[in-house]
C-alpha cells in the first residue's frame, strides 16, 4: 500500500492558543509484552472477515501489510511548530464518551496503527480525560484521530486536546489539534521548566446526545494506554 497524506493548518491565533493550554503530567509506560500467535491470528481473521463491510474494516486490512506511506504537514497554527510525521505516523479509530457542565470527564478505546518501518503494528487504546468545556451535555459516538509520530511517542502517555464542537440536533461534530503535555508537579502546582508546547495531530468526533449551546470549546488533557497486537 502506498499512500500520501497532506494536512494544511491556518486561522489559529498565538493568545487563543496560550490561554486554552491545559494542565497535564507525563507518564512512564509500564513494560509490555508481546501477544502470542493465536491474539495476533484471532484479530487479523476478525478484520479480514468485517472488511467485506466495513470500509474501515478495509483500511485496516490493507495497513497490515508493510507500508510505505508518507505524510507531510503544511502551514502553521500561530507560533506553535507541528511535529513532521515522516516516516512514523499513527492512526486510531474508536469509540468516545463524555459529559459534563462547565468540568468535563470523557473516555474512550478503540484500534491504533502505527505505521513504521519496516512493518506497522497494530494495536488496542484506552483513554480517561477530566477538562473544562464552555456547555452542558453529554454524548457518545466515533472518533478517529492523526498523530504526528510513533504510538509510545505521541499516543501513550498525556497529551492536550484543543476542541470545538458544533450540534447538528442531536449529533455533535468536533474538530480537535492536540498539543504536548508540559510536566506538571502537584505539590506546589506547577508546570515544570523546558516545556515547548507542540502540534502532534488533529482528530474528529461525531458523538450523538444532549447539548445546551449549539457551540461548545473545550481543552481536555487525558492520558492513554496502549497494548500492542502485532510485533
Amino acid at each position: 500500500m502506498s499512500e500520501q497524506f497532506s494536512f494544511r493548518f491556518s486561522g489559529f491565533d498565538d493568545a487563543l492558543i496560550a490561554a486554552n493550554i491545559g494542565r497535564a503530567a507525563r507518564v512512564r509506560m509500564p513494560p509490555k509484552g508481546s501477544p502470542g500467535a493465536f491474539e495476533q491470528q484471532a484479530l487479523r481473521t476478525a478484520i479480514s472477515a468485517a472488511s467485506g463491510f466495513s470500509r474501515v474494516a478495509r483500511r485496516l486490512s490493507m495497513l497490515m501489510a508493510p507500508p510505505s506511506a508518507m505524510a507531510r504537514v503544511i502551514g502553521s497554527v500561530g507560533s506553535l511548530p507541528i511535529r513532521s510525521p515522516s516516516p512514523d505516523f499513527t492512526v486510531t479509530v474508536g469509540l468516545t464518551a463524555s459529559a459534563g457542565a462547565a468540568v468535563s470527564v470523557g473516555g474512550g478505546a478503540g484500534i491504533y496503527y502505527w505505521n513504521r518501518l519496516p512493518s506497522g503494528e497494530l494495536g488496542l487504546y484506552g483513554s480517561v480525560s477530566v477538562g473544562m468545556i464552555s456547555n452542558i451535555g453529554f454524548g457518545v459516538g466515533d472518533a478517529i484521530a492523526f498523530l504526528f509520530g510513533s504510538a509510545p511517542s505521541t499516543l501513550a502517555g498525556d497529551i492536550i486536546a484543543l476542541e470545538i464542537d458544533v450540534g447538528i440536533d442531536i449529533f455533535t461534530v468536533g474538530g480537535q489539534v492536540f498539543i504536548t503535555a508540559p510536566p506538571v508537579t502537584f505539590v506546589p502546582l506547577r508546570i515544570g521548566p523546558g516545556w515547548s508546547p507542540e502540534i502532534v495531530g488533529f482528530g474528529l468526533t461525531l458523538t450523538a446526545g444532549m447539548s445546551v449551546l449549539p457551540v461548545n470549546y473545550a481543552i481536555t488533557p487525558s492520558r492513554t494506554w496502549i497494548r500492542p497486537l502485532t510485533p
